[in-house]
């Protein structure tokens, strides 16, 4: 197995640790925005970190009807800007806590009384060190380069958050089960390695998806991209329709993340019309009465947590098919684990 495949079988017992890890802390942290009554927060991320934030941003809006925006670092890094974060929350997600440009937001809004979290998967790491509070992802060091358990851990700390913020009892119920949907996802993964199949030797491709899984099809363009060297770019579906769909030509490759849920209509119009075009097109769903060539029928999960099935399963499938292009996905060029920008 290579070290991404091993980390990814890892993530069923790596979000109870990070639960373990956060629960007292975020019962404090939320107690505290109760108080302060936070009514907007900020996130400073880069890849896969921003994904995750863009998750948070779908969950806490619907959920806790708090709005979350996303800091652009280079106002503050590159402009010397006067952002005033003064009443807002700023949360900064970085794997490694090292990312410079999300510390200097932080110190940013810390200067100006704002209150600050840092998600990272080393507490002694500068960002760790510099917010007013830390969440440990607590996932045990992560050695392949493609963020994956550390990936989901995020994504789950920050649903942690909303839950605890809002003491919404779907959530509370839903997270329970996360665990189990986790493995059932990991122990299908010969059906969807099957359906890689068919990028073996593609060039580029779509990966489309809206709402709460619109971030999951950039995090899954990005681990094609980083992965499999393929040139792919993720879009919401709805936007999709517009511009970027004068790309699309006969042949085209277009991967669909399809739940079952309210966006699903636009993902049906989106599928046959791709189709019309003789585009190729994969489509992961959780809706067992679609009926399509290539297709990855996932576990049944909420809303809210449909994400966590789908972008297991988009790890799945781009560390098998790095291997049949003869990629390490462990060790891809010109990539470090750590990236420092500013």
């Amino acid at each position: 197995m290579t070290i991404m495949e091993k980390e990814i079988c890892e993530e069923p017992t790596r979000i109870s640790d990070t639960y373990t890890e956060n629960h007292s802390k975020i019962e404090n942290i939320c107690h505290i925005i109760h108080n302060r009554a936070i009514r907007q927060i900020i996130i400073s991320a880069r890849g896969s970190s921003d994904n995750a934030g863009n998750y948070f941003k779908y969950l806490c809006e619907t959920v806790a009807g708090i709005p979350v925006g996303f800091a652009a670092p280079s106002v503050v890094t590159l402009y010397d800007g006067l952002l005033d974060l003064s009443t807002a929350l700023t949360i900064a997600i970085s794997q490694s806590g090292q990312a410079l440009d999300a510390l200097a937001v932080i110190e940013h809004a810390k200067r100006q009384g704002g209150m600050t979290i840092a998600i990272t998967n080393d507490p002694t790491s500068p960002l760790a060190k510099a917010a007013e509070y830390h969440l440990y992802l607590n996932v045990g060091p992560e050695k392949s380069i493609a963020a994956t358990k550390s990936f989901v851990a995020q994504m789950y700390v920050l649903a942690m958050l909303v839950t605890e913020m809002t003491h919404n009892q779907i959530l509370e119920k839903e997270m329970r089960s996360l665990n189990g949907l986790i493995q059932a996802t990991i122990d299908m993964s010969d059906e969807i390695v099957k359906q890689s199949l068919a990028l073996i030797d593609v060039k580029d491709c779509f990966v489309l998806g809206r709402g709460f899984n619109n971030a999951i099809a950039h995090e899954f363009a990005l681990k094609l991209q980083e992965t499999t060297y393929i040139k792919a770019l993720g879009y919401a579906t709805s936007d999709f329709h517009h511009g970027p769909f004068a790309m699309i030509e006969k042949q085209s490759t277009v991967i669909i993340l399809a739940p079952q849920d309210k966006s699903m209509p636009g993902s049906l119009e989106m599928i046959q019309k791709l189709k019309t075009i003789g585009a190729n097109v994969i489509v992961f769903t959780d809706d067992s009465s679609l009926n399509y060539e290539n297709l990855v029928l996932l576990p049944k999960a909420h809303l809210y947590f449909s994400p966590f099935i789908f972008v297991v399963a988009a790890q799945i499938f781009v560390c098998s098919l790095s291997q049949k292009r003869g990629v390490n996905p462990d060790q891809p060029r010109g990539l470090k684990k750590i990236t420092i920008t500013k």
